[in-house]
């Protein structure tokens, strides 16, 4: 769906209303996963606001519906964060025609590789491989597309004489951001509340991209100072 075709789903027109339960029939062929606490958490971030009856239900337009849906294109398709998704629409709202960032989609996170496959994807030898493997930097078998990834970002270090080996402070410290990060997933699942799984599944996320900011801005600061 371009910019200009999303724009138009957001002011809601006169037309049937839909309850949640009819929402979920609609999107579930497309998104069979979707359920009423991952609309509801959608709402609670301010990405999608429904009508309300006066006895306080929820009503969703058609309108409504294509939000929702691409919302949930943007996460499947584009991998995007739901805070880079919400500027995305707040943008569209505003009347500007924001562009997505491209080359973001990444194969079915279901999806396993072989270890032929892994090979032939990345060009890793059999002996980093191996390395790569007793450090924990890749899986043991059933590789993601993750795996894949490290292999190559590994073969391309090998032009700089880093192996496997020296990133074990690498792996130990992300041992601890997950520990983290686990800490606090581990409270809001316990919530009793609807919507806690989805909004867990948001916090890692979100914790995990300021992560990556401090990292990269620690070694950016060093880095700008070599002459």
């Amino acid at each position: 769906m371009s910019a200009n075709e999303a724009s138009k789903i957001f002011p809601v027109r006169a037309g049937k209303l839909h309850t949640i339960g009819r929402v979920i029939e609609i999107l579930k062929p497309e998104f069979p996963d979707l359920s009423p606490s991952k609309v509801r958490f959608l709402e609670e971030q301010g990405l999608c606001s429904p009508l309300r009856t006066e006895a306080g239900y929820r009503k969703y337009s058609d309108q409504h519906v294509e939000r929702l849906k691409l919302i949930l294109e943007l996460q499947r398709d584009k991998f995007l964060p739901l805070r880079v998704i919400k500027t995305y629409l707040d943008d569209l709202d505003s009347g500007k025609q924001p562009s997505l960032p491209t080359d973001t989609r990444r194969p079915s996170v279901n999806r396993k590789f072989s270890k032929l496959e892994l090979i032939a994807e990345s060009g890793i030898t059999e002996t980093l491989l191996a390395e790569a493997q007793s450090h924990g930097l890749i899986a043991k078998d059933k590789f993601e597309y993750g795996d894949i990834e490290i292999a190559r970002a590994l073969m391309s270090l090998q032009r700089f004489g880093i192996s496997a080996r020296h990133l074990r402070g690498i792996k130990s410290a992300v041992d601890r951001d997950l520990g983290l990060i686990q800490g606090v997933v581990n409270s809001v699942k316990k919530q009793k509340d609807p919507a806690a799984k989805s909004r867990a599944a948001s916090y890692a996320n979100e914790i995990e991209s300021q992560f990556a900011v401090i990292r990269a801005e620690l070694i950016r600061a060093v880095i700008d100072k070599i002459d």
